[in-house]
């Protein structure tokens, strides 16, 4: 459904959706990065001891932005605009499929170092976690790349002032919140 909004209000629509882009496009992105390369490196190069570091610290800033959004989402939909708040609500429930993501991915790096610990020989030990660990990226990299798609889609939506029919039956909007009627639409 379109509705009739000021730019102020269209404004904060689009801001949960600017936010998750950012976090995907570049947090989520290093940190996919992050772990293929951390799976790359050799034993005694300089940035061996600095693995942990790599993956942890664009990991971290995506978790506290998607930290942030749940929590201003919540803000929202107790205080703020209807319009704003239907849209950190859609934004937050793109990020629980980002979580379940991280979720396969962790879970597919647990794997492969129990699978790991189950070869004798050190040199399979590593290429059988390194695999797994490469592996483990995809289902990440995949939700990102299909969720960066989503967010522009959603960003497009806030932008003409427009809000997903799914959502407005979950969350009714005000009364006096003018819709916008379609062209073709006589009456």
């Amino acid at each position: 459904m379109q509705f009739d909004l000021d730019p102020a209000s269209r404004r904060q629509g689009r801001a949960p959706h600017e936010l998750a882009m950012i976090n995907l496009l570049v947090f989520n992105l290093m940190f996919c990065g992050a772990v293929v390369l951390s799976s790359m490196l050799q034993r005694g190069s300089p940035l061996e001891h600095y693995k942990g570091w790599l993956i942890a610290a664009p990991l971290s800033l995506s978790l506290a932005v998607i930290a942030y959004s749940f929590w201003r989402g919540a803000r929202a939909r107790a205080e703020g605009p209807w319009f704003a708040a239907a849209h950190w609500g859609i934004a937050t429930a793109r990020y629980r499929i980002l979580l379940i993501a991280y979720g396969v991915g962790a879970a597919l790096v647990g794997l492969g170092w129990l699978l790991a610990h189950t070869q004798d020989k050190v040199g399979m030990q590593e290429l059988m976690f390194v695999a797994l660990v490469r592996v483990a990226v995809a289902p990440m990299l995949i939700s990102v790349m299909v969720l960066a798609v989503l967010e522009s889609s959603s960003l497009s939506q806030a932008n003409n002032g427009e809000v997903p029919d799914g959502v407005v039956k979950r969350l009714p909007p005000p009364g006096d919140l003018p819709e916008v009627k379609p062209q073709g639409d006589a009456g």
